[in-house]
């Protein structure tokens, strides 16, 4: 049975119409024409309307097909990011080492996402930042532009961090920099310019660090998202507190806190409420 028949199979069987199965994902004519054979989806579309019918894409493509590997290849992906956002390294290598058989068969830009991926793990997981830096400067080499390249680039400053080689991590933050567009997602951009903010921190350019995260704070908020925006006021918080700045430090770590809380971070909520218990026994004590 071809793609369109199998489309038409399934949308009958569970009572769907065409406008019913196209609202908001695309036009009832496009459904008509993918249904006829006249048009072929595109990956995006077909998981979209297989979703929607909620059914497995190996029911449209089967078992072992490309669109199926590379559906699976996404949800992995879109798992191993939701640990790295909260710096779960563990899990990130659990997800990779019980995938070793659909990472080994991936391709293109999701083979350089794993490959990023195992180096980030050389520093994390296994400590070695040596092998870290020489393995995602190799693949920095051959990816095209683009967000992953951004991260990659990001990922060596924060190798160059570790290794305390400042300089060369500045280096390569302002290469980010220079590799943003105006499509790119603001999650890639926030977490360059929080990392640029730590490098800038650890060599005391406390106001060149605040800059940093002012401008984070401010793209955040234009995009409406907590995503990193605790990150953001606790890092206030310390370079404030570096520049005598205690009231306004006190209610950033406080606004930090109450981020971190929301999100059930509990490792960086104690970090805030310790900055924060800090710098009111120091106000005590003058």
């Amino acid at each position: 049975m071809r793609l369109g028949e199998k489309i038409k199979r399934r949308r009958k069987e569970i009572g769907m119409t065409q406008i019913d199965l196209a609202d908001g994902i695309c036009t009832q004519a496009m459904v008509s024409r993918l249904e006829k054979q006249k048009v072929r989806p595109s990956r995006d579309l077909m998981e979209k309307l297989a979703d929607r019918m909620e059914t497995p894409m190996s029911y449209f493509y089967g078992e072992d097909s490309m669109e199926t590997r590379h559906s699976q290849v996404s949800q992995l992906s879109k798992m191993i990011r939701q640990h790295l956002d909260r710096r779960e390294y563990d899990s990130v290598a659990y997800l990779v080492e019980t995938n070793q058989e659909l990472v080994a068969r991936s391709i293109g830009e999701d083979r350089l996402f794993f490959e990023w991926i195992k180096g980030l793990l050389y520093s994390h997981r296994d400590g070695d930042h040596d092998k870290a830096l020489k393995h995602l400067s190799d693949i920095e080499e051959g990816t095209k532009k683009g967000e992953l390249r951004v991260e990659i680039i990001d990922s060596i400053g924060n190798q160059y961090q570790r290794i305390k080689d400042f300089e060369k991590a500045e280096e390569y933050y302002e290469k980010g920099f220079e590799s943003f567009s105006e499509w790119m997602g603001h999650e890639k951009k926030a977490k360059l310019l929080l990392n640029y903010s730590i490098c800038l921190f650890r060599e005391e350019k406390y106001r060149e660090s605040l800059e940093k995260v002012l401008q984070g704070l401010e793209l955040l908020v234009e995009n409406n998202t907590l995503f990193l925006l605790g990150d953001f006021f606790y890092h206030k918080g310390r370079c404030l507190e570096q520049l005598d700045q205690d009231r306004q430090a006190s209610e950033a770590y406080k606004k930090a806190a109450f981020i971190f809380e929301i999100q059930q971070n509990e490792r960086f909520l104690t970090m805030a409420n310790l900055a924060l218990d800090q710098l009111e026994e120091a106000e005590v004590q003058n």
